[in-house]
């Protein structure tokens, strides 16, 4: 709320938020369909595959939130992680809700899902922390090609000389 409107003459998706989707959608679909088509490999029914990548995705959007929650710093610290309440209470919600998704057997019926076994369940968990380290490099890479890293959010190049004129 801080920051100044954008210009109408300025691109609503800028070329870093074009490359934001790009690059998340990229490491999405390769984790998802990785840990689906690993699931199949190793013996698991359709419907546990499917169960397995339902899960995989909710992993990631956890962790993924907490890389968004802060494009210009990074999300690695213990206030980022802990800093506001009703972001940890949500992933709590998420998280329970899933396991209700995954073991009840009503949802089994209803969605046709399969419970998964810890060794499964542990690596769709480790698939999170993956990703936001991936992130997390990618936010170093992409401050380090910015001259004022404060501004990687999707501000356009016409926004930042308007705010260094200022």
């Amino acid at each position: 709320m801080r920051r100044p409107p954008r210009l109408r003459t300025e691109a609503i998706l800028s070329r870093f938020v074009l490359w934001r989707v790009a690059f998340v959608s990229l490491l999405f679909c390769a984790a998802i369909f990785g840990m689906f088509t690993r699931a199949l490999e190793r013996g698991a029914r359709l419907e546990e595959a499917r169960t397995v990548a339902v899960n995989t995705l909710v992993v990631m959007e956890m962790f993924y939130l907490f890389s968004v929650r802060f494009l210009n710093t990074s999300a690695l610290s213990l206030k980022a992680m802990l800093g506001t309440r009703p972001v940890l209470i949500a992933i709590g919600a998420v998280t329970l809700l899933q396991f209700v998704f995954t073991y009840a057997p009503f949802m089994e019926a209803f969605f046709d899902t399969r419970p998964i076994g810890l060794v499964q369940g542990l690596m769709i968990a480790a698939v999170g922390p993956v990703l936001l380290l991936l992130l997390e490099i990618e936010k170093r890479v992409v401050r380090s090609f910015v001259s004022d890293g404060r501004h990687v959010a999707p501000i356009s190049p016409i926004t930042q000389q308007r705010r260094q004129s200022k």
